[in-house]
């Protein structure tokens, strides 16, 4: 039989689709009647239905991990201050308030590249909420990979956000950053 959702083949008999978990009665066509889609690898012991993590996971996670990222860069912003004795109200504190912008940046961009490509193969927000970044085939991402997912998020950025909604709706929960890096966010 053939899953009319997510195109996954499975023996007659069942009475869900292992892929995605939909009910088989009557809803699933004969094998050959259409063309399944292919299955992603998954290393061995694991199971064959992959959970994507949909839309508002991600946001959680993403809500976690630029709460983080703030705290230690507003850390480390009060205690430069502190210890220079910059005047509150003078031109070094703009230069260390752009600074600190760099900074922020350079940290999130090194915080995901090196957590999402780790074995953990999630950032902190992602591990609290129960996700984590693989390829299209269930494996750990490269770093090489990571990065071209954290600068693709110019894009879903550029999208007036819209790329980060394409995450809600559609079928793999991709958003476009994921769709040009060749990723997935996947639950587990």
């Amino acid at each position: 039989m053939i899953c009319h959702r997510c195109g996954k083949l499975f023996p007659e008999g069942y009475r869900f689709c292992p892929g995605c978990g939909l009910e088989s009665t009557g809803s699933a066509k004969p094998a050959g009647q259409g063309r399944p889609l292919p299955a992603p690898h998954l290393p061995a012991g694991t199971s064959s239905a992959v959970l994507y993590a949909g839309f508002w996971r991600r946001v959680v996670a993403c809500l976690i991990d630029r709460l983080l990222l703030g705290l230690v860069n507003l850390f480390l912003c009060l205690f430069y201050i502190l210890l220079s004795g910059i005047d509150w109200n003078g031109e070094e504190l703009r230069t260390v308030s752009l600074t600190s912008a760099v900074f922020g940046f350079l940290l999130r961009w090194l915080y995901c590249t090196l957590l999402e490509s780790s074995a953990s193969q999630a950032t902190i927000g992602k591990a609290l909420i129960g996700i984590k970044v693989s390829d299209e085939q269930g494996r750990r991402i490269s770093l090489l990979r990571a990065n071209a997912r954290y600068w693709a998020k110019i894009l879903s950025t550029f999208t007036l956000g819209f790329g980060y909604l394409m995450a809600g709706f559609t079928r793999r929960k991709q958003a476009l950053h994921d769709l040009v890096a060749g990723t997935l966010v996947v639950r587990g």
